[in-house]
């Protein structure tokens, strides 16, 4: 038996593609806090794969920025709260054509405002306030403290790891040192195995 079809193909694509529009906007609302809950996960545990944060938790940074001995875990653990509070996941209703709405998925802030507020990205002393939360994010390996340098040395300052002494001059390490652009927030975040675990997590939630 024969079908004949007496629409044109632009009618039945338009069909289509209202029948897909009214399908996205039934799933995607109901699923927009599963997806939220899945890619605060994945950049939790991203950030937390950085060298710079495995260093802040008691290694080079946590001697040089002077963390008081232990807070540090702390101090970690507020910076992945404040990038994993920061994912937000909105909705936009789809319209028939399909090329309008949808989720849109937002993991950082380029202002970084969320993890510059944090107070556990300084460390106060008599005299000053050292914003080194400020200085690992945006200030590159360009020098940031003239006249001391930092001197390891186990039991010795804040940190117990060292102490800044006179002479020299103080920066970041190069191999830690960010910019705006490109930091250990930015480089836990984007990237093409990101992507694709982006886009499995969401594959397995609206299936």
């Amino acid at each position: 038996m024969a079908i004949k079809l007496t629409d044109s193909i632009n009618a039945i694509q338009n069909k289509v593609n209202a029948a897909c529009a009214e399908e996205l906007n039934s799933i995607l609302p109901r699923s927009r806090y599963k997806i939220m809950s899945a890619m605060r996960s994945l950049a939790g545990s991203w950030i937390m794969m950085q060298p710079e944060m495995d260093s802040l938790a008691g290694g080079m940074l946590a001697g040089m920025f002077g963390l008081y001995q232990g807070t540090e875990s702390m101090i970690v653990g507020s910076i992945r709260d404040a990038v994993m509070g920061a994912v937000s996941v909105d909705f936009k209703t789809v319209n028939n054509t399909l090329s309008k709405g949808g989720i849109s998925i937002n993991f950082q802030p380029a202002t970084f405002a969320n993890l510059l507020s944090l107070p556990t990205g300084h460390t106060i002393y008599e005299g000053g306030d050292l914003h080194w939360l400020q200085w690992l994010l945006e200030r590159g390996d360009s020098m940031i403290v003239v006249n001391y340098h930092y001197y390891p040395a186990s039991g010795m300052g804040r940190s117990g790891k060292g102490y800044m002494k006179k002479t020299g001059m103080f920066r970041v390490p190069p191999q830690f040192s960010g910019t705006t652009g490109d930091n250990f927030v930015t480089r836990a975040l984007v990237g093409p195995e990101q992507q694709r675990s982006i886009n499995r997590e969401i594959a397995n939630i609206l299936r």
